[in-house]
């Protein structure tokens, strides 16, 4: 039931864009026609985006002992960017098994490692998000209470997840119960290193500064003038949406996110829907150039472990 809920609503949320972006084809036709720097900028920025993105992982797993090389961590993270564009996260299952044979690191240790950095971005998200709100409305616009409101409780949840010790969860036993125990054991590493949090919080700004001046350049490409403050609200939208959704690559609720936080911020809802579809436009393409190198450089390293340790362990 729940694939069928998940493929419904990819497939709705499809189809809705399509037909905005059919409705104002006139509007996108001079974007390919005559293409502007702006879109070239635009992939440099989503490039660097990534970059980021995937430092920090590089950055929780050195902090929790993992010594995986930066370029190598890279080219996992692009694998698993193209990957995660088919059903069932197959992007993140790939990086866990890579990481697995490869580093010899065990699946719930990873999860641990992926479940923390996510919830250091969302409390990134909050920060960042909040400061645009902040400063969108001291520089004459509209002051956001539903926005706010929403960062307010993204960060406090996230202080709280960091803050206070899982639970041991003493009824598993077996396997269950030594998963748990892996993961919650990356999950104090973690919460043991505060620097580790204040290097991806760092990170995170700075990617969210790229991703704003990305969103500011897509809005603008149709017309849409707004200040830097504004981005620095929807960008945040857009991580969050990425964190948080069960579509393949996002897929619809990045889309919902970007729109929403538009809207709420005073822009129309035609302009967010097809701003975040040429962005996403964009994204897919570099999604499949970088996709293809981090395959073509971690396969043969993944089929050399695995010859060499064919049980996982």
């Amino acid at each position: 039931m729940r694939k069928v809920l998940r493929w419904g609503v990819t497939v709705a949320v499809v189809a809705v864009l399509v037909i905005l972006v059919w409705q104002r084809r006139d509007d996108l036709r001079p974007l390919w026609e005559e293409p502007s720097w702006d879109l070239a900028l635009i992939a440099v920025l989503i490039v660097l985006g990534h970059f980021l993105n995937s430092s920090e992982f590089w950055v929780v797993y050195r902090a929790t002992g993992v010594r995986v090389g930066f370029f190598e961590n890279w080219m996992v993270f692009t694998a698993g960017l193209l990957g995660n564009l088919l059903p069932g996260q197959v992007g993140t299952i790939y990086k866990f098994r890579y990481m697995n044979a490869v580093h010899n690191v065990p699946y719930a240790k990873s999860g641990s490692n992926y479940g923390a950095n996510l919830v250091i971005s969302l409390g990134s998200s909050s920060i960042v998000g909040l400061v645009g709100v902040i400063a969108y409305a001291a520089g004459g616009g509209d002051f956001a209470w539903a926005v706010f409101t929403v960062f307010v409780a993204l960060g406090a949840a996230c202080l709280a997840l960091l803050r206070f010790p899982l639970p041991d969860w003493p009824l598993l036993r077996g396997k269950p119960a030594r998963a748990a125990a892996a993961f919650n054991e990356g999950w104090h590493e973690i919460q043991r290193t505060p620097r580790t949090s204040l290097q991806v919080v760092t990170i995170d700004v700075v990617k969210y500064l790229l991703t704003a001046w990305r969103f500011q350049l897509a809005f603008g490409l149709l017309g849409v003038d707004e200040s830097f403050w504004f981005f620095l609200v929807v960008a945040p939208a857009a991580a969050i949406a990425g964190i948080i959704a069960f579509t393949p690559g996002a897929l619809g609720f990045r889309e919902l996110f970007v729109t929403t936080a538009a809207v709420a911020m005073g822009s129309t809802l035609d302009d967010g829907l097809l701003a975040a579809t040429t962005d996403r436009g964009v994204m897919l393409a570099s999604a499949v150039v970088l996709g293809v190198a981090g395959y073509a450089y971690t396969v043969p390293r993944l089929r050399r472990a695995n010859t060499t340790h064919p049980t996982p362990s």
